[in-house]
């Protein structure tokens, strides 16, 4: 780092040795004074400590010079040093020259001549501060710029990270799910097999055994085709289009409840549902997981109550699904779109903790926001929204 500096221009020998040596009598002494007699030698000395790395702190002229005047010499040095602070002595009133050096030099100050030794020292420590204020600020913002585009080097690297992460976690689902299936196939077949071709030779004991087995078969299936399904839906890339969403809850419904005929579930939508835009086939599954999970949660019920309601706001459309199902401690709600996340044990309900975080993928990829709200005993509120379809905003 390069030596603090001072330089005192004045073309009268007495005047500018007397100002070198008031300055180093009460200044730090690692304030180097340094002193011109003209613009030229000012110059040379400023050129050459730029070029040894040194830093000028002030800069005092007179203004009235030979050759080149106070006010124009600051003004030319201000393009070489334009962080230096710059005071112009004057033995007059020279309101031009003044006025040129604010505008052109950025002048902090000018002092009459004879000057008072005291308003001259408070001066130049005012713009010793002055300048020491404006390095450190100008230091500070230095590492905080350095600290923001090294936490940016490494967010990238993380976000690098956590994709290539992400994508061997999807394929390697992808893969094991399939592989899972074959091994499965045949456990399944075998014991179909045994429960059919050798039933009687079987006691009731080991065809309950079997028939477990057919049973954690088909659990097992179901587990890797919704595993299947987060890793598609994981890389799947919405195929946007206008999206009828009355119809498409009122029919998902209908698929849902049609072997349910035993249930009493009262499903309502409290007005038609506008238009959205997004992808027909995933918003599909996005419904079916959120009405499957309400009519199996309300299957305690003598009276199951579904019931779907939106609202409008700016360009996108909020939807909002009550059921009056078991409910749950909203304490753990934080987790419940991640994977494997089940509020309830499988004896209680059956399940793999995967539908609801398949639904935040989904409508994570539609540029919408998913959350919940639940109480135990009273029910469950799903709440989704998505970009509105044509026509559609806040004024609607």
């Amino acid at each position: 780092m390069g030596r603090d500096k001072i330089l005192c221009v004045d073309d009268e020998e007495m005047i500018v040795d007397a100002l070198k040596m008031e300055l180093m009598n009460n200044l730090p002494e690692n304030i180097t004074i340094e002193t011109a007699r003209n613009a030229e030698e000012a110059f040379l000395i400023v050129e050459d400590s730029i070029s040894q790395g040194d830093n000028f702190i002030l800069i005092i002229s007179d203004q009235r010079m030979p050759g080149i005047p106070g006010d124009v010499l600051l003004a030319e040095l201000n393009k070489l040093v334009p962080d230096a602070l710059k005071i112009l002595l004057t033995g007059y009133t020279d309101i031009d020259g003044i006025q040129y050096a604010i505008n052109n030099a950025g002048l902090f100050r000018y002092i009459q001549k004879p000057w008072s030794r005291e308003d001259l020292l408070l001066t130049v420590r005012q713009a010793i501060d002055k300048y020491n204020t404006k390095r450190e600020l100008n230091e500070k913002t230095r590492q905080i710029i350095k600290m923001n585009e090294e936490l940016e080097k490494k967010v990238k690297e993380r976000t690098a990270q956590l994709s290539d992460a992400i994508k061997e976690l999807e394929a390697f689902t992808y893969t094991v799910s399939h592989d899972l299936k074959s091994p499965l196939r045949s456990i399944d077949y075998y014991s179909k097999y045994i429960l059919e071709d050798y039933s009687n030779e079987l006691d009731n004991e080991v065809k309950n055994m079997v028939s477990n087995i057919r049973s954690i078969c088909g659990n097992m299936f179901e587990l890797i085709d919704n595993l299947l399904l987060y890793s598609m839906t994981a890389k799947a890339q919405p195929e946007l289009t206008t999206v009828d969403m009355d119809a498409l809850f009122r029919n998902t419904f209908g698929e849902i409840a049609k072997p349910l005929k035993e249930r009493d579930i009262i499903f309502t939508i409290e007005e038609k549902l506008p238009e959205v835009t997004g992808d027909v086939v995933l918003l599909k599954q996005v419904i079916s997981n959120i009405l499957s999970n309400a009519v199996k949660f309300t299957r305690n019920k003598d009276q199951a109550k579904i019931n779907v309601k939106h609202s409008i706001e700016e360009n996108k459309v909020c939807f909002s699904i009550n059921d009056n199902g078991v409910g749950f401690d909203m304490k753990h709600a934080s987790k419940l779109f991640g994977i494997f996340q089940r509020m309830h044990t499988q004896s209680e309900f059956e399940g793999f903790g995967i539908g609801l975080a398949t639904v935040k993928k989904i409508i994570d990829k539609h540029g919408g926001e998913v959350s919940i709200k639940s109480e135990e005993g009273i029910g469950t509120t799903i709440m989704f929204s998505l970009p509105a379809g044509p026509g559609k905003d806040a004024n609607v």
